[in-house]
């Protein structure tokens, strides 16, 4: 064999040796491992990950909350109370006082299934965007092709809120138009269920503590790690601390 010969599969050995990870097939990545923040997990999923299935089953859960939500809208009592404040209460009949309520009835129950419809993309748009901006603060090097894949998987928390709030509002014969609590989320809702509720300045504080929202941080840190190449304990530690300032500047300061 030839010299050159000898040197043209010495090259062709070093290229397929030296070729990039993501050139490569990769592993599936588990459902469950990235849900529950595994670091194996979320890289698979930063690499090979799809996006539907998390969007599709996230958007499921928050239609089907609206739709569950606006079947028991009972809008008589609030649409009593805003007649009897403009004086219109007294001058008219019970036929156009149900006409009244009926309309503010279908006008909420538009209202809360559009919310349910639009709110998972709206989500996963936010998602991205924090996760860019998570990315670029701790000067990672962004994988874009990432970022819609691993974004997605923060919206499951949420739907897992969406599913109990489904069993709570079922429980109940009417709900307000204007949105009532439902399911335990925060810290607030969760001691009030258990009969210790919280009083005063310290219920804004408790509503700050969002169980299903840190899950969703801690996935999002995970992101942060696979998605920006961040260290991964600059990129957990920096996460949860947005976290809790976000939470805080929303919840107690803004009210």
């Amino acid at each position: 064999m030839r010299p050159d010969h000898i040197r043209r599969m010495r090259g062709n050995e070093t290229m397929s040796t030296e070729a990039p990870a993501e050139a490569l097939p990769q592993k599936r990545p588990s459902s469950l491992g990235v849900l529950f923040a595994s670091e194996a997990a979320m890289m698979q999923q930063a690499l090979a990950g799809r996006a539907r299935w998390f969007f599709l089953v996230a958007w499921l859960c928050s239609i089907l909350l609206g739709a569950v939500v606006a079947v028991r809208i009972n809008a008589q009592s609030k649409t009593l109370a805003m007649l009897d404040m403009s004086g219109q209460l007294k001058s008219m009949s019970d036929r156009q006082i149900a006409d009244e309520v009926r309309n503010a009835e279908r006008v909420a129950q538009v209202t809360t299934i559009a919310k349910g419809a639009v709110g998972t993309p709206v989500q996963l748009g936010l998602a991205c965007f924090a996760l860019l901006f998570l990315c670029w603060f701790f000067k990672g090097k962004v994988r874009g092709s990432a970022v819609v894949p691993v974004a997605a998987t923060t919206l499951i928390p949420g739907a897992v809120a969406n599913l109990i709030d489904v069993v709570f509002a079922l429980r109940n014969a009417a709900l307000p138009p204007q949105g009532a609590v439902l399911g335990p989320r925060t810290l607030t809702a969760a001691l009030g269920l258990l009969g210790r509720p919280l009083m005063g300045p310290t219920v804004k504080l408790g509503n700050a503590v969002d169980f299903f929202s840190l899950w969703a941080a801690l996935i999002m840190g995970y992101g942060v790690f696979a998605v920006g190449r961040v260290p991964k304990a600059r990129a957990l530690i920096g996460t949860l601390v947005a976290w809790v300032c976000f939470r805080l500047l929303t919840n107690v300061a803004g009210g």
